[in-house]
């Protein structure tokens, strides 16, 4: 089973590169040691001797035996990257030809003919990985890259693709290989009482790679809202401005908004992009516990469903006729920790309204029972009117400084689930040989906690790594890529 995996690995893979549809041009990329035979075949033009990173121009023929029978397929230049100096750190050909899926096709099947294979999903960045062109970092960051959907997490991707993040990932390794090649000799060395590293030494060098697994951990969730983008759900009663709030925020009317309680029946997404963050509004079923509507009551199920899932809840309210006990049934049901008030229709209540407002609100049961204080209030609280488009602005702001305003533009954070495991897996293990060193335990025991440690480090590099784990990482890949 091995010997065929490792034949298939040498083999010449060949695919589209480009979108799939009619355009300016196609791009077809085939890699592999024998890919100059191959493409040869099919592109006679090309001269005895090709040079690295040039560019050839002809038309590409079929691949009949009869020479009478031989046709042109396509117009096309194609270029040449020598093993070591190509994307997947093997000889690669680009073919590029007009955008008409026919002709590429067509220009596929002579490469097949000629002795190449189509590629599976991410296969060109899986030989990159295997020929140490890049780490399972990189490899993650390129489809990252490729999917992203704002300024902010293309430029997070394109730094984890330049290596950044992997080479803070190597640090940590490095740090852990040390210590470890420490310990080690004090095994080694025990029956002649040499002591290569004291107790002090060794808690002090614990401490230090903690702070550095930390650090990276404590990073994810900022990574993880660049990368996924923020989820806003909106939340509150019928016809407080839910809908008229989500398409304010979004500029578009993707909310039916009427005077009629119970219109959003159900979970209504909308992106936008703000400042190069991608943010993601909900509107919900306003919460009423009088409908006998079964559709509405399922929506409100589903509200109640996802503001447990947001990464924000903002809760509106009507100014104009206060907190009514619906409301505070409402925010029963809300966790305050990522809770934001938002008191609409401002334009029709005084300034000494909305001053009352806010006392009244620190009185409340909701206030009273999560024992929040009034910096809680004035932070968290705002007044807004949905018809004043200075507003939004306003909120976007607000929204930015909860989620991004200590996020460092000029350094790559962990923006994966995987990433993030496996370091708090080896950021555990670090605090447990903390506690076998004060416990005075030997060398032995903190070595192969130590060992566990660095595999993980090593898991989140793909210098250790499963095969299932990293066959599910490149499967998530478009063909070409």
């Amino acid at each position: 089973m091995k010997s065929n995996l490792v034949e298939r690995e040498q083999q010449v893979i060949c695919a589209i590169s480009t979108p799939p549809g009619y355009g300016g041009i196609s791009v077809i990329r085939v890699s592999g040691a024998d890919s100059e035979q191959v493409v040869r075949k099919i592109a006679p033009f090309l001269p005895q001797e090709v040079k690295s990173h040039s560019v050839y121009y002809g038309f590409i023929q079929s691949t009949e035996l009869n020479p009478s029978t031989v046709k042109s397929i396509d117009e096309v230049l194609v270029l040449y990257f020598e093993e070591g100096r190509s994307f997947t750190g093997e000889k690669v050909f680009e073919i590029h030809g007009h955008g008409n899926p026919v002709l590429s096709d067509q220009i596929l099947q002579e490469l097949v003919k000629s002795g190449a294979r189509i590629a599976d999903r991410g296969e060109f960045t899986y030989r990159a990985f295997l020929n140490q062109r890049i780490d399972l970092v990189q490899a993650e960051s390129v489809l990252d890259l490729i999917q992203s959907q704002s300024s902010s997490s293309s430029q997070m991707a394109l730094r984890q693709l330049q290596g950044e993040l992997s080479k803070e990932i190597e640090h940590i390794e490095n740090a852990i290989t040390r210590l470890l090649a420490h310990l080690e000799a004090s095994i080694d060395f025990s029956t002649e009482n040499l002591e290569i590293i004291s107790q002090k030494q060794t808690l002090d060098q614990l401490q230090h790679i903690q702070k550095l697994l930390a650090q990276r951990v404590s990073e994810y969730q900022k990574g993880k809202l660049i990368r996924e983008g923020l989820v806003v759900s909106l939340a509150g009663r019928p016809n407080v401005g839910k809908s008229s709030l989500l398409n304010m925020m979004v500029e578009q009317n993707k909310a039916i908004v009427t005077a009629i309680p119970g219109t959003t029946r159900d979970l209504i997404e909308s992106t936008t992009v703000y400042n190069g963050q991608k943010i993601v509004f909900v509107d919900t079923a306003g919460v009423r516990t009088d409908s006998v509507d079964i559709v509405e009551k399922i929506g409100i199920e589903k509200s109640m469903e996802s503001h447990k899932s947001a990464d924000y809840v903002f809760f509106i309210f009507d100014l104009s006729t206060g907190i009514t006990p619906q409301d505070e049934e409402i925010l029963s049901g809300l966790k305050p920790e990522n809770l934001y008030l938002l008191g609409n229709k401002s334009d029709l209540v005084s300034e000494a309204d909305l001053e009352s407002t806010q006392k009244l609100l620190q009185q409340s049961n909701f206030f009273k029972r999560n024992q929040l204080d009034s910096h809680w209030i004035s932070s968290r609280l705002a007044f807004i009117s949905t018809l004043d488009k200075k507003c939004r602005e306003k909120l976007f702001d607000m929204i930015m400084e909860l989620a991004f305003s200590t996020q460092k533009e000029d350094r790559a954070i962990l923006t994966h689930a995987r990433h993030f495991e496996k370091l708090s897996e080896a950021l555990s293990k670090i605090e447990s040989v903390q506690k076998m060193v004060v416990a005075k335990l030997g060398a032995e025991f903190l070595s192969q906690e130590l060992k566990d440690s660095l595999i993980c480090v090593q898991e989140v590099l793909g210098k250790h790594y499963d095969d299932q784990i990293v066959d599910k990482i490149f499967k998530e890949f478009c063909l070409g890529k």
